[in-house]
């Protein structure tokens, strides 16, 4: 099961490499320098690992639970998804803890890839 969660983290670290410098399309036009403003999806790091964090400390899952509250703050890493995304990819976390953020990473990522023209890494 381990090496299944440590795939799976792979395959979500080579999207979000894949994705991370994609433009984000604002309205109806591209984001890449309409009106001075340049986003990226790299732009929205924090937001995921914020919204991860806040979502893992109310799951009612102690595993998860225990693993944000021993965690620095996103706002207190350099690159907080790649950072658990590498984490993720060597087994540094308990498996319960590993298969909540796993499951939700996927699903967001592999959104933001069908969103903005990416391909899908599979996964649930």
């Amino acid at each position: 099961m381990a090496d299944d969660l440590s795939q799976r983290a792979s395959r979500l670290s080579r999207l979000w490499s894949e994705l991370a410098m994609r433009h984000v399309a604002l309205g109806s036009s591209c984001g890449c320098g309409a009106g001075g403003v340049s986003l990226q999806l790299v732009d929205f790091e924090l937001d995921i690992v914020d919204y991860l964090e806040d979502a893992g400390l109310r799951s009612g899952v102690s595993a998860v639970e225990e693993f944000f509250r021993a965690r620095p703050t996103s706002q207190a890493t350099g690159l907080p998804l790649q950072s658990l995304l590498e984490g993720l990819e060597r087994e540094e976390f308990a498996s319960e803890a590993s298969e909540w953020l796993l499951a939700r990473l996927e699903r967001t990522l592999n959104s933001f890839a069908e969103l903005h023209g990416g391909r899908t890494q599979g996964g649930s």
